[in-house]
């Protein structure tokens, strides 16, 4: 009860930040209004906001709507006891109206449960590899990680990333389970319905799936499981655009102009807007100086290097299973035409990934328990700071620290502004620290498959 307790605490502190309100929040929000009034087109619906579609003279929100889905009960029990805050005029497409940071912030409450979830998932995931180790790794990940921000932005990632590390924590330790297996299909088809890219992690856990037998039976339960997830976005494109396969990327707008669609095609590169990897993006999505992954997050570095004492422990199937899917994420996230995705506290498309790095984490705090508290206290610092810095308005560090130090230009919080917002984060988050604190200072628990070389 102590460890569900540290872990919603940290959940709590991400849910006192009043998110963004930017491009792509608000495409999301949109879409979720829309939809609440019985359409998927968002013309009725602008905001200030880009990321949106131009498709045979409609509006569309350029986003799989997974997101949308899960915000729609919220956001209409809201409206309809009229408490979503109204809107007000803005800059944007012709009839755009604002869209406040009160008004992110409710539906982005599904966001912070995904977030908890997560966080749940991850402590089992950690335990079952490492014993004993599940509870520290899930609050370094927590704190240290962009699932720290981006659980306090309206965006996708960390549903679909509590999604899909779903599917996979289902077929841990449950081999022998078609239940198990026809569950990790669907909830990995949600995943995708959530996010594209996810289909990364379907195609991972089915690889993981059909390494034990009967595989034509397995593989058979995976594959329903995925299509039946795979049902929700199918349907949404053909009442959307007339065809399941069709979807609003294809005609994401470039250039709002006076128009709001002066030019059509942001994703036009490629597929979707993927082309091929480049080894100097790559570099730059770990090691750039001001937003690489191990830079800010240095924990996450000693969390591959994990990967090391996880094989040795005896997990080598985890290993291998982590170890390409992170290269596998690395590769699409090179491939893509914009790989930082704007302005964003690292590099935003490999969150989804994150939550499998537990497995290696894990076996890092049980091998190099002092080197892995450090790092982890590195990346807190950062992670934290550039969630109450709005690190969406810019990719400066320095800038992030700047905003915390002055407390004029803060994200907000539902608390208030200023130094209360920093209070209101940082009260819950030292709770969570002082319940989890036994959890960072024990040895993990030896056994067979522990992973201490």
């Amino acid at each position: 009860m102590r460890e569900v307790a540290a872990l919603a605490f940290v959940a709590v502190a991400a849910g006192t930040v009043l998110p963004e309100a930017g491009w792509n929040a608000t495409a999301h929000y949109a879409l979720v209004q829309s939809l609440a009034d019985g359409t998927p087109r968002i013309d009725g619906h602008l905001n200030q906001g880009g990321d949106i579609a131009w498709v045979d003279g409609h509006f569309y929100a350029a986003k799989s709507p997974g997101l949308a889905f899960v915000s729609l009960p919220l956001y209409a029990t809201l409206d309809a006891v009229g408490k979503v805050p109204a809107q007000g005029p803005t800059q944007g497409p012709p009839g755009a109206r604002g869209v406040s940071k009160e008004a992110v912030w409710q539906v982005n409450l599904v966001i912070v449960a995904a977030f908890f979830g997560l966080l749940l998932l991850v402590r089992y995931a950690a335990d079952a590899c490492v014993p004993g180790t599940g509870l520290a790794v899930a609050v370094i990940l927590g704190l240290g990680t962009m699932l720290l921000p981006f659980s306090t932005a309206y965006f996708a990632h960390v549903l679909s990333a509590a999604l899909g590390f779903a599917a996979f924590a289902l077929v841990l330790g449950r081999r022998d389970s078609g239940l198990a297996v026809a569950g990790a299909g669907l909830l990995a088809g949600l995943a995708v319905v959530t996010e594209a890219p996810l289909a990364l992690v379907a195609v991972a856990v089915a690889a993981w799936v059909l390494v034990d037998r009967p595989r034509l039976q397995r593989g058979g339960l995976y594959v329903a499981g995925l299509v039946a997830g795979l049902i929700p976005l199918l349907a949404y494109n053909t009442w959307a655009f007339g065809s399941p396969f069709r979807n609003g990327y294809s005609d994401s707008v470039a250039v709002l102009g006076a128009t709001g669609h002066d030019v059509v095609g942001a994703n036009d590169a490629g597929f979707f807007g993927l082309t091929y990897p480049r080894p100097d993006d790559a570099l730059d999505l770990l090691f750039d100086t001001q937003r690489g992954l191990f830079v800010l997050t240095p924990v996450l570095a000693v969390a591959v290097a994990g990967l090391l004492p996880l094989w040795r422990g005896g997990s080598r199937r985890e290993a291998v299973f982590v170890g390409s899917l992170a290269f596998a994420f690395l590769l699409y996230n090179s491939a893509y035409w914009i790989p930082f995705g704007g302005d964003s506290p690292g590099p935003r498309f490999l969150v989804p990934l994150l939550p499998f790095l537990a497995l290696p984490l894990a076996a890092a705090l049980a091998a190099w328990r002092w080197i892995t508290l450090a790092t982890a206290a590195i990346s807190a610092f950062w992670m934290i700071v550039a969630t109450l810095g709005g690190a969406y308005d810019g990719v400066s560090p320095t800038t992030w620290v700047s905003e915390v130090l002055e407390a004029d230009n803060l994200v907000g919080s539902v608390v208030g502004r200023r130094r209360t917002a920093e209070l209101a984060f940082a009260l819950p988050a030292a709770v969570a620290l002082l319940l989890a604190a036994p959890a960072f200072v024990r040895p993990a628990e030896r056994r067979t498959r522990a992973a201490v070389p």
